[in-house]
């Protein structure tokens, strides 16, 4: 059996927030929206949204990335990831071995996701 439309899920506190957060940033749309389930559509995947309960210990914010996407330039959607209240964890720089600079991020709710910039390999 062949998998098929995969799905991100990311954990979040406060569903507006988190909405407004990816929908800000990544100007998508949501698919299906309601205060505990919301999936966006991110055109060969979905980002799913899921509230935490209150006093759930089982599930979580991942702190680090599972969702990884490339821009065209870290710098431009760091500021609009800030603006937004998000923060900047790490930023990696091409190397020789590496093509690409990735810098990694925590949205409002505390879970993270990388974007990437390919730059070509360092000389």
């Amino acid at each position: 059996m062949k998998s098929r439309k995969p799905i991100f899920i990311h954990y979040v506190h406060d569903m507006e927030r988190a909405r407004r957060f990816y929908e800000t940033i990544f100007e998508v749309s949501p698919t299906f929206a309601s205060r505990g389930w919301t999936t966006l559509n991110f055109g060969t995947f979905e980002l799913a949204l899921h509230i935490l309960s209150p006093g759930d210990t089982e599930e979580a914010p991942l702190p680090h990335a599972g969702l990884n996407l490339e821009v065209d330039r870290i710098e431009d959607m760091q500021a609009l990831i800030e603006d937004c209240g998000g923060e900047l964890i790490e930023l990696r720089e091409a190397t020789r071995h590496i093509p690409d600079r990735v810098a990694t991020f925590r949205d409002t709710e505390g879970n993270g996701f990388e974007l990437r910039q390919h730059v070509g390999l360092a000389k």
